[in-house]
């Protein structure tokens, strides 16, 4: 696990993306992005990079997608990592800080996840999450989500595949997105054009740009 801090670490507002090694490359015209469309430099950007994309931000042990990579289910260990070495100290640093967590494909799955997990973040970007994960959807049904404010999105095009698992991704977004309703909190599901690789910075731009403006609006 490697952390990078971006940004003003006295900011109120901390941006916390969980991302690996092949996102790096994007993580500058995000940033670019998300004070375009926020119109705001006044946050802490943290990155952390994971070390095993399959392994650790899998909530549980599942067989092979596609190929023969499968998965650990470590995502409990990543996430107490991140508790103990990333948000303890932050929080302990600056108790009125606002924690927004995000992830794209698996690790908006890891994020989504996290939010059932702990009370720690105040909102969650969900970018193209991998919500056909085996199982998600039922554990979305089964437990209680622990923040404020979701923000899903999902490329119009993510469920035209021949991947079995991976077609149902559209309605499985749905289904999450209207359990989310449920609880009443702050949510919203976004369809973007295009399949699952298309503009992954700006997609994520506008999730964290959600929850910043959300966050203007609450307080």
């Amino acid at each position: 696990m490697k952390v990078n801090y971006q940004g003003n670490r006295d900011a109120k507002i901390v941006l916390l993306q969980i991302i690996g090694e092949h996102e790096l490359p994007f993580i500058e015209e995000e940033l670019s992005h998300i004070k375009a469309i926020t119109q705001s430099t006044d946050f802490l950007f943290i990155t952390v990079q994971v070390d095993s994309w399959n392994d650790d931000l899998s909530p549980w042990m599942a067989e092979p997608i596609f190929g023969d990579a499968a998965f650990a289910g470590n995502a409990e260990k990543l996430l107490t990592r991140i508790k103990n070495e990333v948000i303890v100290p932050l929080l302990s640093e600056h108790q009125d800080i606002k924690i927004f967590a995000g992830g794209y494909s698996l690790a908006g799955l890891f994020v989504l996840w996290a939010a059932y997990q702990t009370n720690l973040l105040e909102g969650i970007a969900a970018v193209s999450p991998s919500v056909w994960f085996p199982k998600f959807v039922d554990f979305v049904h089964n437990n209680k989500i622990l923040t404020n404010r979701v923000y899903l999105s999902l490329g119009d095009k993510e469920a035209k595949t021949r991947n079995q698992i991976l077609s149902q991704v559209a309605n499985d977004i749905y289904d999450v997105y209207c359990s989310l309703r449920d609880h009443r909190l702050s949510s919203i599901l976004v369809w973007n054009e295009g399949s699952h690789f298309k503009e992954p910075a700006l997609r994520m731009a506008k999730g964290f740009a959600w929850l910043m403006n959300n966050e203007k609006i609450h307080s």
